[in-house]
């Protein structure tokens, strides 16, 4: 197996986040799309994201370069939202309604 950049489970594994909105803005009290993380996607695919061949990873890759994230780190997420799988970046969590 290959080596996976996270060794330990992501903080919020199991929990369910706020996800930041495009329009977002501090102390924007609009509901949030809510996200339930699983785990670091290295962990879950046992390893880098990059390197898993699967629709979730390609459909990440084409959101995150026509959003302007980075597709090159490994702070991508697995969860779900709307019970359906999918990748995200710490960076669309909205850490301030944590």
């Amino acid at each position: 197996m290959a080596r996976t950049p996270h060794e330990d489970p992501h903080p919020y594994a199991g929990e369910v986040v706020p996800l930041l909105s495009k329009d977002s803005e501090v102390g924007d009290e609009k509901p949030a799309a809510m996200f339930r993380i699983t785990d670091w996607a290295d962990r879950v695919y046992g390893k880098p994201w990059r390197l898993h061949r699967s629709p979730g990873v390609l459909l990440y890759s084409l959101r995150a370069e026509g959003l302007g994230l980075p597709v090159t780190d490994d702070n991508v997420l697995h969860g779900t939202l709307l019970g359906l799988p999918m990748l995200i970046h710490t960076r669309e969590i909205d850490w301030s309604r944590l």
